[in-house]
């Protein structure tokens, strides 16, 4: 999500697309369809702010749309005191063990055993998750007008 970039500079993000472009050398670019892994953004703050963490995890746990969304937190052992974020559909984080027991990541896994899901959890930058983080809801100084500085 372009909106995590607002929050504040990012060290580091990686995400699933949909639609990604594959281009191996030598050859023409081509897009490749991953609907049926569901997405997941992961992220980190090159200065992490507590109250954007807590307000941004506040915003995906009372999320209330057809998917449940979770937001997780993993601590760098290589450099303390530095966490990478994940945001993605519950069901991915209850799918993870299965998925690793079978020898595959959790995309995979999930494209192959419940191909359906992936698609129904695409969010367009203009639905109901980017609507309560950007929207009149919004937790977020950045989104909201002076008047309530």
């Amino acid at each position: 999500m372009n909106f995590i970039e607002t929050l504040g500079p990012l060290a580091w993000q990686k995400f699933e697309s949909r639609y990604p472009e594959i281009k191996f050398r030598g050859q023409q670019p081509k897009m490749e369809d991953r609907s049926a892994m569901p997405p997941y953004t992961s992220f980190r703050f090159e200065n992490e702010d507590p109250e954007v963490i807590n307000r941004l995890r506040f915003a995906v746990e009372t999320y209330s749309g057809e998917i449940e969304w979770v937001m997780e937190g993993h601590s760098r052992e290589m450099f303390p005191g530095t966490t990478n974020w994940v945001i993605y559909p519950k069901r991915t984080s209850e799918s993870r063990k299965i998925a690793l027991d079978a020898g595959m990541v959790v995309g995979q896994y999930m494209a192959l055993n419940d191909p359906e899901f992936g698609p129904i959890t695409y969010i367009p930058e203009s639905g109901p998750l980017s609507r309560l983080l950007l929207g009149e809801q919004c937790a977020f100084r950045s989104c909201q007008n002076d008047s309530h500085d």
